[in-house]
C-alpha cells in the first residue's frame, strides 16, 4: 500500500514537473531564490513531513527556488514564528492550524471544528470549494502573512477508561487545547493544557487521565499506548490543517508562475501525499497498538454521537460570537455547507 501511494504520488509530480518545464518560465541564472523555513516539528517528523514539498518545488522551479527547513526552534522559538514570518525574519514557516488563534481568530476553525465533518474529503471541499480558505487568508493578511494550508489530518483521542457514550467524558480530567478543549468541557471534562515535553510524565502518573495529539500514529510516537488503553471512533476533530506561513512582502514578490509552483507543490506534496501518507501511518499505528499494546477501539454508538455533536454546536456558536466578523462569516458558511449536506444544525 505505501509503495503504491510512492509510485502515485511520483507519476503526479512527474507531471506537474513537466508542465512547469515547458512553460515559459525564463529564470534567469542569477535568479536563484534562496528560502528558510522553520517548521513546527522536530528533525524526524520535520523530514518525512515536508521534504517531498521542498523537492517538489525546486524541480518544478527548475532549481531555482531553493528552502532550507528547520526543525522547531532552530530558527526562532515556536511561540515567536508568526511574528518572525510578518516581520520578515524568516522567510516561511509551518505550523497547527488555530494554535496562534489569539492573533488570528479566525484561524481556529482550522484547527478542526467538533463533529463538523463526516471525513477529511468534507474538510478539503469546506476549505478550497466553500471558499473557507479566503476567510483564512483574510484574516492573517493583517499579521502581513500569506497562508497557504498543506495537509489535513485528524485529531483523535486516547484515554485510560473507554468513552462509550457522551456521560463517560463527564469529570474526566484531559490534556487539552482549543477547539478540543472548549467541546470537552461542555461535555463536562476537566481540561488541562500540559505541553508535549511533560506530557507523558503526567500521563504516567495520572495527572491527567487522556489526551490528543494529532491522529493514532502521532500519539503512538509520543507513546501513548503504554499508558492509555483506548482510542475513540470517530474521532472528534476531522479536517485539522498544518499550513506554511509566507511573509507576505516575500509572497507578493514573487512571480505568478513562481507562486503557482508553490500552490502546485502544496498539492502534490502536501494534499495528496501527506494525507495519504498520513491515512496509511495511522491505520498501521492503530493496529499495532491493538495487536502488540492492548488497545481497545472504543465506536460511540450514533445516538450518543448526536449527543457530543450537540455539545459540539454550542462551541461553534461560542466562537461566532468572537469580536472577528471572519469568525461569524466561517460558521455561517459552514451552516451553508452541512444544509447542502443534509445535515443542517436545528
Amino acid at each position: 500500500m505505501l509503495k503504491r501511494s510512492v509510485r502515485i504520488n511520483g507519476l503526479i509530480l512527474a507531471v506537474l514537473v513537466g508542465v512547469f518545464a515547458s512553460a515559459d518560465l525564463t529564470f534567469a541564472a542569477s535568479d536563484i531564490i534562496k528560502l528558510r523555513m522553520q517548521t513546527h516539528s522536530p528533525p524526524e517528523q520535520m523530514h518525512r513531513s515536508y521534504d517531498p514539498f521542498v523537492k517538489a518545488v525546486s524541480d518544478m522551479s527548475g532549481g531555482k527556488i531553493q528552502i532550507t527547513l528547520y526543525p522547531v526552534g532552530g530558527l526562532v522559538p515556536f511561540k515567536q514564528a508568526m511574528e518572525s514570518v510578518g516581520n520578515r525574519v524568516v522567510e516561511i514557516a509551518t505550523a497547527p492550524e488555530g494554535f496562534m488563534h489569539k492573533s488570528v481568530p479566525v484561524s481556529v476553525f482550522g484547527q478542526g471544528l467538533p463533529f463538523a465533518f463526516k471525513d477529511r474529503g468534507e474538510a478539503h471541499y469546506f476549505m478550497w470549494h466553500m471558499g473557507f480558505i479566503e476567510l483564512l487568508q483574510k484574516g492573517y493578511e493583517k499579521k502581513n502573512i500569506h497562508v497557504i494550508p498543506i495537509e489535513s489530518y485528524n485529531t483523535g483521542l486516547m484515554t485510560k477508561t473507554p468513552i462509550e457514550k457522551a456521560e463517560d467524558l463527564q469529570g474526566m480530567k484531559l490534556r487539552a487545547f482549543g477547539t478540543m478543549q472548549k467541546w470537552l468541557t461542555e461535555m463536562g471534562a476537566s481540561t488541562v493544557y500540559i505541553s508535549g515535553a511533560e506530557l507523558y510524565t503526567s500521563l504516567s502518573t495520572g495527572v491527567v487521565e487522556g489526551a490528543h495529539w494529532g491522529d493514532a500514529f502521532q500519539m503512538s510516537e509520543m507513546k501513548f499506548h503504554e499508558v492509555l488503553k483506548n482510542y475513540m471512533v470517530p474521532t472528534p476533530l476531522v479536517g485539522s490543517w498544518n499550513s506554511l506561513w509566507f511573509n507576505l512582502d516575500v509572497w507578493n514578490s514573487f512571480t505568478k508562475e513562481q507562486q503557482a509552483i508553490f500552490e502546485n507543490a502544496v498539492i502534490a506534496q502536501g494534499s495528496f501525499w501527506g494525507g495519504t501518507e498520513s491515512r496509511v501511518l495511522r491505520d498501521l499505528a492503530l493496529k499495532n497498538m491493538k495487536n502488540d499494546w492492548g488497545v481497545s477501539v472504543n465506536v460511540v454508538p450514533e445516538e450518543q454521537q448526536e449527543k457530543m455533536r450537540k455539545a459540539a454546536v454550542k462551541v461553534w456558536e461560542e466562537i461566532a460570537q468572537d469580536k472577528d466578523p471572519l469568525c461569524r462569516e466561517a460558521i455561517d458558511l459552514l451552516y451553508k455547507f452541512l444544509d447542502e449536506m443534509g445535515r443542517p444544525v436545528q
